[in-house]
Formats: structure tokens, C-alpha cells, sequence
């Protein structure tokens, strides 16, 4: 049986309609600041491109609300 890991800080991007997440990833410039899809709506952000995806989700005109 496997053991769960649990990770601590652990930047995650939610979006409120999965084809907002879809377009993200269809966007190589995008794309590569995330790391992992969780869900339809939630995907993990790589290690360190917080402030990467952040700075080109307004340059693409999104309005993120960062939650701490």
C-alpha cells in the first residue's frame, strides 16, 4: 500500500471554467509555467514560475486573485 504524500506550499491555479485552463495550456508561452493538471478547473504551478505565470495572466489580460 502506497504512503499519500503532502506538500507544503504548494502553488496550485484554480480557474471558474475548465476551457480557461485549456486555453492555458494551449499556449506554449503559458504552458510551461505549469506543471501538472489536478482537476478540470486546478492545475500545480512549477516551482518558481508563481510570479512567471502571474506577470503573463495579466499580460494576456486575465485578472488572477492571489490567495495566500
Amino acid at each position: 500500500m502506497s504512503t499519500p504524500i503532502l506538500h507544503d506550499n504548494l502553488p496550485l491555479i484554480e480557474v471558474a471554467d475548465k476551457h480557461i485552463l485549456d486555453d492555458l495550456y494551449a499556449d506554449p508561452r503559458t504552458a510551461q509555467h505549469l506543471l501538472t493538471r489536478l482537476s478540470d478547473l486546478v492545475a500545480v504551478i512549477a516551482p518558481g514560475q508563481f510570479d512567471n505565470l502571474l506577470n503573463r495572466l495579466l499580460k494576456q489580460g486575465h485578472t488572477p486573485q492571489v490567495m495566500e
